[in-house]
């Protein structure tokens, strides 16, 4: 199983020279999405407070329409190969992006989280935003860009294109709801293989609390780093599992009060299709209940390093044989199989 999860940018590149220019408060960059999924996890085992937090969620997050985000109306979900949720994600507030108009943007956080039917685990998929991929309309080009050629409905017919199945969900969340949710659960314990020094704040080797300011410090950290980016993706899996920790905890699950406050805060900071409401994640919960932070599994899009487009830009290059593999696996509903066997890292 590959523990090497490289989120949202593993690869720091100056912008294409076909992207168009970018309004300040309308960039879809950098975030941690996987919030998302402690978010649902944070209702696994709160029994008869599970419609009540999921109705919360309901009626504080922003929804969008089929149109907007898959650009029709759907039928469905998908159950047989399990459910496939999208997530992307801005550091920019969400209020100020037009979410009718996102052409001329980049969803530089691409991550696919994969809920198994038996409900046993969880398996997030961090997909580099500059791997080079087929966007239908436009040929070959970086998988960030089909959000600044077709909107969502373009991005989400990538990423499905991409992975071999239907997306059943999507879910976009700015560094604002981290903050909030990190403050939320008064800090969350995070144990950093380093130690060092950045906005002001000082990070200890060892355990360290962290409140929303210093969290969002600690997760976006890499040239303190000899190996970069790696270890910032390290820094990113040692807070999600504090952050987890934290909420699927005793003291957490056994006050209602605090994960209602806690979705309350969060929620409005998120922008989810319809069919991700509170009927939706009560049942999830329900289906989810035995799953604690040792079943989330994360691994990286089979990639085979870096190169150069024809056109000149720096790209992220497909393992063609391998993501055949990880399209099976999403297909057929055996994505943890793959990732308890999958090799240990393409870069």
């Amino acid at each position: 199983m590959t523990d090497n999860t490289t989120f949202d940018d593993l690869f720091d590149h100056q912008p294409d020279e076909q992207q168009r220019p970018r309004k300040k408060k309308r960039v879809w960059r950098k975030v941690l999405v996987i919030l998302l999924i402690i978010v649902i996890l944070g209702v696994l085992g709160v029994g008869l407070y599970v419609w009540n937090v999921g109705r919360s969620f309901d009626n504080n997050a922003n929804k969008l329409s089929d149109e907007q985000v898959f650009g029709k109306e759907k039928s469905g979900n998908a159950e047989d190969g399990g459910t496939n949720i999208l997530l992307l994600g801005s550091d920019e507030s969400m209020k100020d992006v037009d979410v009718n108009d996102s052409r001329g943007l980049r969803s530089d956080t691409i991550m696919v989280m994969h809920l198994p039917n038996d409900g046993g685990s969880v398996q997030i998929m961090s997909i580099p935003r500059d791997t080079w991929v087929d966007v239908e309309g436009h040929g070959k080009a970086k998988i960030n860009s089909a959000l600044s050629y077709g909107g969502l409905p373009l991005a989400v017919t990538t990423v499905s294109d991409f992975i071999g199945t239907d997306l059943d969900h999507v879910a976009i969340i700015d560094f604002e709801g981290f903050k909030a949710l990190t403050d939320s659960l008064g800090g969350v314990t995070v144990n950093s293989e380093q130690a060092f020094e950045k906005n002001g704040y000082s990070f200890t080797q060892g355990e360290n609390v962290l409140n929303g300011d210093e969290a969002l410090t600690f997760v976006r950290e890499r040239k303190q780093f000899k190996d970069g980016d790696f270890q910032r993706a390290r820094n990113q899996q040692a807070f999600i599992r504090g952050l987890t920790n934290e909420i699927i905890s005793a003291d957490t699950l056994s006050n209602p009060k605090k994960i209602q406050d806690m979705v309350k805060n969060f929620a409005p900071y998120m922008y989810v299709d319809s069919g991700l409401d509170a009927k939706y994640i009560s049942g999830t919960a329900f289906n989810m209940r035995d799953v604690r932070p040792t079943d989330i599994e994360f691994f990286t899009a089979p990639v085979a390093g870096v190169g150069t487009s024809p056109d000149g830009q720096s790209i992220v290059n497909v393992d063609e044989d391998e993501l055949k593999k990880v399209q099976d696996a999403f297909t057929n509903d055996t994505v943890g199989d793959y990732v308890e066997n999958a090799p240990e890292a393409h870069l």
